[in-house]
Protein backbone atom coordinates (compact mmCIF):
# COMPACT_ATOMS: atom_id res chain seq x y z
CA UNK A 1 0.00 0.00 0.00
CA UNK A 2 1.12 3.62 -0.71
CA UNK A 3 1.32 6.31 2.12
CA UNK A 4 -0.13 8.76 -0.42
CA UNK A 5 -2.93 6.43 -1.02
CA UNK A 6 -3.86 6.59 3.02
CA UNK A 7 -3.27 10.45 2.87
CA UNK A 8 -5.29 10.70 -0.05
CA UNK A 9 -8.38 9.10 2.05
CA UNK A 10 -8.01 12.37 4.74
CA UNK A 11 -8.12 9.96 7.80
CA UNK A 12 -5.28 7.95 8.93
CA UNK A 13 -6.76 5.62 11.38
CA UNK A 14 -5.60 5.50 15.30
CA UNK A 15 -6.25 1.34 15.57
CA UNK A 16 -2.83 -0.55 15.24
CA UNK A 17 -4.54 -3.50 13.47
CA UNK A 18 -6.58 -1.29 10.68
CA UNK A 19 -2.75 0.41 10.25
CA UNK A 20 -1.04 -2.75 9.90
CA UNK A 21 -3.86 -4.17 7.47
CA UNK A 22 -3.82 -1.17 5.21
CA UNK A 23 0.30 -0.69 5.18
CA UNK A 24 0.50 -4.40 4.29
CA UNK A 25 -2.24 -4.82 1.64
CA UNK A 26 -2.50 -3.54 -1.40
CA UNK A 27 -5.49 -1.54 -2.18
CA UNK A 28 -4.62 -0.06 -5.64
CA UNK A 29 -6.50 3.25 -4.67
CA UNK A 30 -4.61 5.40 -7.10
CA UNK A 31 -4.57 2.86 -9.88
CA UNK A 32 -8.19 2.58 -9.66
CA UNK A 33 -9.29 6.30 -9.46
CA UNK A 34 -9.84 6.67 -13.24
CA UNK A 35 -12.90 5.02 -12.89
CA UNK A 36 -14.19 8.21 -11.31
CA UNK A 37 -14.04 9.72 -14.52
CA UNK A 38 -16.58 7.27 -16.27
CA UNK A 39 -19.11 8.47 -13.48
CA UNK A 40 -21.78 11.21 -15.10
CA UNK A 41 -22.51 14.06 -13.85
CA UNK A 42 -25.92 14.65 -11.95
CA UNK A 43 -26.03 11.43 -11.28
CA UNK A 44 -27.03 8.77 -8.48
CA UNK A 45 -25.07 5.49 -8.27
CA UNK A 46 -23.24 3.38 -5.35
CA UNK A 47 -20.62 1.76 -3.89
CA UNK A 48 -21.32 -1.99 -2.97
CA UNK A 49 -17.95 -2.99 -0.81
CA UNK A 50 -16.19 -0.05 1.46
CA UNK A 51 -14.29 -1.75 4.25
CA UNK A 52 -12.59 0.91 5.77
CA UNK A 53 -13.31 3.32 3.02
CA UNK A 54 -9.89 4.18 1.12
CA UNK A 55 -11.60 3.92 -2.22
CA UNK A 56 -14.77 5.28 -0.79
CA UNK A 57 -13.18 8.94 0.34
CA UNK A 58 -12.30 9.09 -3.58
CA UNK A 59 -15.28 8.19 -4.80
CA UNK A 60 -17.87 10.66 -1.99
CA UNK A 61 -15.26 13.55 -3.67
CA UNK A 62 -16.31 13.54 -7.24
CA UNK A 63 -18.55 16.70 -7.30
CA UNK A 64 -20.12 15.36 -10.47
CA UNK A 65 -22.12 13.14 -8.46
CA UNK A 66 -25.32 14.08 -6.65
CA UNK A 67 -26.22 10.85 -4.38
CA UNK A 68 -24.23 7.81 -3.70
CA UNK A 69 -24.45 5.47 -0.92
CA UNK A 70 -21.78 3.78 0.54
CA UNK A 71 -22.89 0.18 1.15
CA UNK A 72 -21.36 -3.20 3.17
CA UNK A 73 -22.73 -5.78 5.91
CA UNK A 74 -19.67 -5.22 8.17
CA UNK A 75 -20.55 -6.53 11.49
CA UNK A 76 -23.85 -8.02 10.17
CA UNK A 77 -22.08 -10.01 8.03
CA UNK A 78 -18.70 -10.98 9.68
CA UNK A 79 -19.62 -10.55 13.73
CA UNK A 80 -16.92 -8.19 15.67
CA UNK A 81 -14.20 -9.28 13.44
CA UNK A 82 -13.25 -10.06 9.98
CA UNK A 83 -12.31 -13.48 9.19
CA UNK A 84 -8.42 -14.32 8.88
CA UNK A 85 -7.47 -12.90 5.08
CA UNK A 86 -4.32 -12.54 5.62
CA UNK A 87 -2.63 -9.16 5.41
CA UNK A 88 -5.89 -7.36 4.22
CA UNK A 89 -7.34 -8.26 7.62
CA UNK A 90 -3.98 -8.10 9.66
CA UNK A 91 -5.06 -11.87 9.95
CA UNK A 92 -8.59 -11.61 11.51
CA UNK A 93 -7.43 -8.36 13.66
CA UNK A 94 -9.52 -5.83 12.10
CA UNK A 95 -12.69 -4.52 13.86
CA UNK A 96 -15.53 -4.61 12.03
CA UNK A 97 -17.09 -1.40 13.98
CA UNK A 98 -14.14 0.44 13.74
CA UNK A 99 -13.93 -0.07 9.97
CA UNK A 100 -17.08 1.36 9.57
CA UNK A 101 -16.69 4.04 11.71
CA UNK A 102 -13.32 4.90 9.74
CA UNK A 103 -15.01 4.66 6.68
CA UNK A 104 -18.37 6.88 7.67
CA UNK A 105 -15.53 9.86 8.92
CA UNK A 106 -13.27 9.14 5.38
CA UNK A 107 -16.82 9.69 3.44
CA UNK A 108 -17.59 12.80 5.30
CA UNK A 109 -14.45 14.54 5.29
CA UNK A 110 -15.45 15.05 1.50
CA UNK A 111 -17.84 17.48 2.55
CA UNK A 112 -20.05 16.90 -0.34
CA UNK A 113 -23.84 16.50 0.00
CA UNK A 114 -25.69 13.07 0.10
CA UNK A 115 -22.97 10.91 0.88
CA UNK A 116 -25.10 8.01 2.94
CA UNK A 117 -23.56 5.49 4.59
CA UNK A 118 -25.57 2.24 5.15
CA UNK A 119 -25.26 -1.12 6.89
CA UNK A 120 -26.49 -4.28 4.65
CA UNK A 121 -25.74 -7.08 2.57
CA UNK A 122 -25.27 -5.94 -0.89
CA UNK A 123 -28.40 -8.33 -2.13
CA UNK A 124 -30.47 -6.43 0.60
CA UNK A 125 -29.74 -3.39 -0.18
CA UNK A 126 -30.42 -3.75 -4.22
CA UNK A 127 -33.37 -5.28 -3.78
CA UNK A 128 -35.04 -2.67 -1.41
CA UNK A 129 -33.88 -0.27 -4.52
CA UNK A 130 -36.47 1.27 -6.97
CA UNK A 131 -36.46 -0.68 -10.31
CA UNK A 132 -34.63 1.56 -12.97
CA UNK A 133 -32.85 3.69 -10.03
CA UNK A 134 -29.37 4.11 -10.39
CA UNK A 135 -27.13 5.58 -12.63
CA UNK A 136 -24.06 3.82 -11.41
CA UNK A 137 -23.07 0.95 -9.26
CA UNK A 138 -19.42 -0.24 -8.61
CA UNK A 139 -18.80 -3.46 -7.58
CA UNK A 140 -15.97 -4.96 -4.65
CA UNK A 141 -17.82 -7.30 -2.67
CA UNK A 142 -17.63 -11.28 -2.49
CA UNK A 143 -15.30 -11.61 -4.95
CA UNK A 144 -17.57 -14.94 -5.56
CA UNK A 145 -19.01 -15.98 -8.64
CA UNK A 146 -22.22 -16.54 -6.96
CA UNK A 147 -22.07 -13.85 -5.01
CA UNK A 148 -21.28 -11.48 -8.59
CA UNK A 149 -23.58 -13.09 -10.73
CA UNK A 150 -26.63 -12.30 -7.82
CA UNK A 151 -25.58 -8.50 -7.95
CA UNK A 152 -25.77 -8.53 -11.60
CA UNK A 153 -28.85 -9.90 -11.85
CA UNK A 154 -30.35 -7.50 -9.27
CA UNK A 155 -28.46 -5.10 -11.00
CA UNK A 156 -30.04 -5.26 -14.40
CA UNK A 157 -33.55 -4.08 -12.87
CA UNK A 158 -32.20 -1.07 -10.22
CA UNK A 159 -30.33 0.45 -13.36
CA UNK A 160 -31.54 2.99 -15.87
CA UNK A 161 -31.86 2.51 -19.31
CA UNK A 162 -28.26 4.15 -19.67
CA UNK A 163 -26.70 2.82 -16.44
CA UNK A 164 -23.33 1.49 -15.82
CA UNK A 165 -21.46 -1.13 -13.60
CA UNK A 166 -18.52 -0.49 -12.79
CA UNK A 167 -16.09 -3.31 -10.74
CA UNK A 168 -13.15 -4.82 -9.26
CA UNK A 169 -11.04 -7.86 -9.56
CA UNK A 170 -11.16 -8.83 -13.13
CA UNK A 171 -8.69 -11.89 -13.11
CA UNK A 172 -8.39 -13.42 -15.65
CA UNK A 173 -6.22 -16.27 -14.43
CA UNK A 174 -7.92 -19.57 -13.69
CA UNK A 175 -5.85 -19.69 -10.74
CA UNK A 176 -6.68 -16.47 -8.90
CA UNK A 177 -8.98 -16.39 -6.33
CA UNK A 178 -10.89 -13.87 -7.79
CA UNK A 179 -11.29 -15.27 -10.96
CA UNK A 180 -14.96 -16.16 -9.94
CA UNK A 181 -15.78 -12.36 -10.73
CA UNK A 182 -14.31 -13.00 -14.26
CA UNK A 183 -16.71 -15.71 -15.17
CA UNK A 184 -19.99 -13.95 -13.64
CA UNK A 185 -19.01 -10.95 -15.76
CA UNK A 186 -18.25 -12.70 -18.90
CA UNK A 187 -21.56 -14.83 -18.12
CA UNK A 188 -23.75 -12.01 -17.75
CA UNK A 189 -22.47 -9.95 -20.98
CA UNK A 190 -23.03 -12.91 -22.88
CA UNK A 191 -26.69 -13.47 -21.48
CA UNK A 192 -27.65 -10.03 -20.98
CA UNK A 193 -27.88 -6.80 -22.91
CA UNK A 194 -24.74 -5.49 -21.40
CA UNK A 195 -21.80 -5.02 -23.08
CA UNK A 196 -18.12 -4.12 -22.40
CA UNK A 197 -16.54 -0.60 -22.36
CA UNK A 198 -13.77 -1.86 -20.54
CA UNK A 199 -11.91 -4.43 -18.61
CA UNK A 200 -8.62 -5.44 -17.65
CA UNK A 201 -6.57 -2.13 -16.69
CA UNK A 202 -5.85 -2.46 -12.63
CA UNK A 203 -8.10 -5.32 -12.52
CA UNK A 204 -11.00 -3.09 -13.57
CA UNK A 205 -14.25 -3.27 -15.88
CA UNK A 206 -16.91 -1.38 -16.91
CA UNK A 207 -20.62 -2.38 -18.34
CA UNK A 208 -23.27 -0.56 -20.13
CA UNK A 209 -26.40 -1.36 -21.98
CA UNK A 210 -26.03 -1.91 -25.52
CA UNK A 211 -27.69 0.44 -27.43
CA UNK A 212 -29.55 -0.33 -30.18
CA UNK A 213 -29.08 3.55 -31.63
CA UNK A 214 -25.18 4.17 -31.99
CA UNK A 215 -25.94 8.17 -32.40
CA UNK A 216 -27.69 7.68 -28.93
CA UNK A 217 -24.59 7.00 -27.39
CA UNK A 218 -22.94 10.04 -25.48
CA UNK A 219 -19.61 11.12 -26.66
CA UNK A 220 -17.81 11.68 -23.80
CA UNK A 221 -18.18 8.07 -23.23
CA UNK A 222 -16.48 6.78 -26.72
CA UNK A 223 -13.62 9.63 -25.57
CA UNK A 224 -13.02 8.04 -22.92
CA UNK A 225 -13.11 4.63 -24.37
CA UNK A 226 -10.65 5.46 -27.18
CA UNK A 227 -8.60 7.58 -24.71
CA UNK A 228 -7.94 4.25 -22.86
CA UNK A 229 -8.18 1.96 -25.48
CA UNK A 230 -5.45 3.22 -27.94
Amino acid sequence: MSVSDIVRAGRLSSDVNILKAEFKAGHRVRERIFLTEFIPSGSTGAELGVFTGLFSASIARQKQISCVTFVDPWWKAYGDYYPDWGPYTNFGRVSTRKAYQLAKRRISSANLPNRFVEVASSYDWLTDQRDESLDWVYLDTTHTYEGTKRELGLLDRKLKETGLILGDDWHADRNHRHHGVFLAVNEFARRSDFEFVLCGPHCQWILRRSLKDPSRLPLLWEDKIYSIGR
